[in-house]
């Protein structure tokens, strides 16, 4: 086929965002709502889940729609042991101050201000910049005024709109950050409650315990928290297929669509990268067939093991493959005591295993005491590398031999 139409990779918006419609339009309403009553009516959205749902495509999708709702947007990136993040915030209130008249009026409200998100250290001052910016103050309420003041500015000049807060990789900021974050937004909604200022993040399933690690106390309270699922709805999935090419006088064969939801499981990131690749290879020109998919399968299973689950299978640990091969036998959705019930060893002494594999990406607590795989495929390749590997591990026949009855 001609041209590009599947979009594969981390941060690429797909040519149709399935599945999130619901989400899109709750968004569309929340934004009114602020708009006009401001924080009294906010709910500050976080986006949880693996890597490769599209957390971040969507956040971008919230905060393009809160720009053309008249809302200023603040966009943050957080980088584990990242400097210089918040020279990030700087250049953007520059940038404002140079565009937009309101925001230079307003800098005297943050002129000298030095604030941290996620990792971000610079001293804000927009008046006089070549003055030293004073010590990092770390005082939310005052920090809550001035944004809320910015926002209520904003909506006056505009009749419409106010602030955006984004950040991305939640789970992976500064510890002090994100409690100065959750500080700022509490404090906002308590003494600045018309003002049109709201917030929305995404980050890994364990971004819940890294708010908790760093100070947040019930971030289920301040927070709305929307999951996004492994996998989309096999009605969501091949829509995501057959829309585009649809647009494009290309139909996908039915038997083409099942094999490709077999093959990806419906998980977003490898669902567009098979589609990529059969609209690559097919040869069209009205139609994706079976055979076509079937010719793109090997290469993008050679692609993701060569790029993605080789490479990690390698970081992994003796202790950790045990614990992969152990959930993929016990899955797809497996107990965490019957996963310790076939390694031999209590669900204690595996806690460690079981939160590192967690905060790297490869498994999800679904709930307490369910996990499962965060990718289908890596379920997949250590079915399959398990046996292959040296006999220091614990044999794949001998966790087979305890497994529950109602598992065997």
């Amino acid at each position: 086929m001609q041209g590009r139409l599947y979009s594969p990779g981390p941060g690429r918006r797909p040519p149709l965002l399935a599945g999130r419609d619901d989400l899109i339009a709750d968004w569309a309403l929340q934004l009114n709502e602020v708009a006009a009553d401001g924080r009294n009516a906010a709910d500050d959205w976080l986006l949880v889940g693996p890597r490769g749902v599209g957390k971040t495509v969507l956040l971008a999708t919230l905060a393009h729609q809160a720009e053309e709702a008249g809302f200023d947007l603040l966009s943050f990136q957080a980088v584990a042991h990242g400097e210089g993040l918040m020279a990030s915030l700087t250049a953007q209130a520059i940038d404002r101050s140079e565009k937009e008249p309101l925001w230079d009026r307003l800098t005297g409200w943050l002129g000298g201000l030095e604030v941290g998100f996620a990792g971000m250290r610079a001293g804000i001052d927009l008046n006089h910049r070549e003055r030293p910016a004073r010590g990092e103050p770390r005082d939310a309420r005052m920090l809550a005024k001035r944004l809320s003041e910015v926002a209520e500015a904003i909506r006056k000049k505009r009749r419409r709109g106010g602030i955006l807060i984004t950040l991305d990789e939640i789970q992976v900021a500064d510890p002090r950050d994100l409690a100065l974050l959750a500080a700022v937004l509490q404090q906002a909604s308590v003494h600045h409650g018309t003002a049109p200022l709201l917030f929305a993040g995404c980050g890994l399933p364990h971004t819940f315990a890294a708010l908790k690690a760093a100070g947040v106390t019930h971030p289920d309270r301040l927070f709305r928290v929307e999951t996004l699922p492994v996998s989309l709805s096999p009605t969501d999935a091949k829509l995501a297929l057959v829309a585009p090419a649809q647009q494009r006088g290309v139909h996908w064969e039915p038997a083409a669509l099942d094999r490709a939801l077999a093959f990806t499981h419906g998980y977003p990131a490898h669902l567009q990268l098979l589609a990529a690749e059969v609209w690559k290879q097919a040869p069209g020109p009205e139609q994706l067939t079976l055979a076509d998919v079937e010719a793109a399968i090997p290469v993008v299973a050679d692609r993701l093991e060569t790029t993605t689950l080789e490479p990690r299978w390698d970081e992994l640990s003796d202790r950790e493959r045990e614990y992969l091969a152990a959930v993929d036998l016990c899955g797809p959705e497996a107990r965490t005591a019957d996963v310790a019930e076939v390694l031999g060893r209590t669900q204690k002494q595996l806690s460690v295993v079981r939160a590192a594999l967690i905060r790297e990406g490869d498994l999800v607590a679904v709930r307490h005491g369910r996990i499962r795989f965060a990718s289908p495929l890596f379920a997949q390749y250590v079915r399959a590398k398990y046996p292959q590997v040296d006999d220091e591990l614990v044999p794949i026949e001998r966790m087979r031999a305890k497994l529950p009855k109602e598992l065997s």
